[in-house]
């Protein structure tokens, strides 16, 4: 019975860590894509603004980007905007000149698909307005994994691996729980403590993708790999809390 018990309790925790897995390589992931991207170009700017992309691409699945350009001024002005997509070896380039009366903005839109993707599993997209007089430059760039799991298209894919990480934190939490003999030792108490704040840091980093706040994404991963190190070198192979 006692083996019955700390072998489902090994089982919990191992779904835990699968769950911490699939977050951390989902956001590590997509934000990989967006460093990548704006590394890409040599276009520059006086201002950002934000690219509306996809964040994951099935390989045989077409893909929609779209912006917002903007006339800041009180006056009709015609800035180009260049949209520059990552395509093998060579980029490809889509440039056009859009009318936008005074304080007007409209939305423009590209088509990306994956014969676009470079280093294997990513679509790297850049786009530039143009200053126009006293209307500023703005920049914006976005990176588009290229993955997907069985049939399903990029969209479904990535919401599907949101869910199966959550499911598996917080499903495989519970079982290792519910196995652990109450109440708990102090080992148990600091083990659950740290993996508490091993699954908020991973829910964190994967809500940050939402907003495209890649630079605390990617603090949260480190914070991830960093409490992941804790626990296994002091819970699992030293047991230094272990009482």
């Amino acid at each position: 019975m006692r083996f019955e018990s700390t072998l489902k309790s090994w089982l919990g925790g191992l779904l835990f860590l699968a769950g911490i897995l699939i977050g951390l390589a989902l956001s590590a992931s997509v934000t990989w894509g967006e460093s990548e991207a704006g590394l890409y170009t040599s276009y520059n700017a006086d201002a950002g603004f934000q690219i509306k992309c996809p964040y994951v691409l099935a390989p045989t699945e077409l893909g929609k980007v779209s912006v917002r350009i903007a006339n800041l001024t009180n006056e009709d002005i015609q800035p180009v905007v260049t949209a520059q997509v990552s395509h093998a070896n060579v980029p490809r380039e889509v440039e056009q000149t859009v009318s936008l009366n005074a304080k007007e903005s409209k939305t423009i839109a590209w088509t990306v698909d994956p014969s676009d993707v470079i280093f294997g599993r990513l679509i790297l997209v850049n786009v530039l307005q143009s200053r126009y007089r006293d209307n500023p430059s703005f920049l914006g760039s976005c990176g588009i994994l290229l993955f997907s799991l069985f049939p399903l298209k990029g969209a479904q894919t990535f919401g599907l691996l949101i869910v199966a990480s959550l499911a598996a934190m917080l499903f495989g939490g519970a079982f290792w729980l519910r196995e652990r003999p109450q109440p708990l030792s102090n080992y148990s108490a600091n083990l659950k403590r740290i993996s508490t704040t091993l699954m908020v840091i991973t829910i964190l980093a994967l809500l940050t993708m939402f907003p495209r706040w890649w630079g605390l994404t990617l603090v949260l991963d480190a914070l991830i790999l960093l409490v992941s190190g804790v626990i296994l070198t002091d819970f699992v192979l030293f047991s230094k809390y272990k009482s």
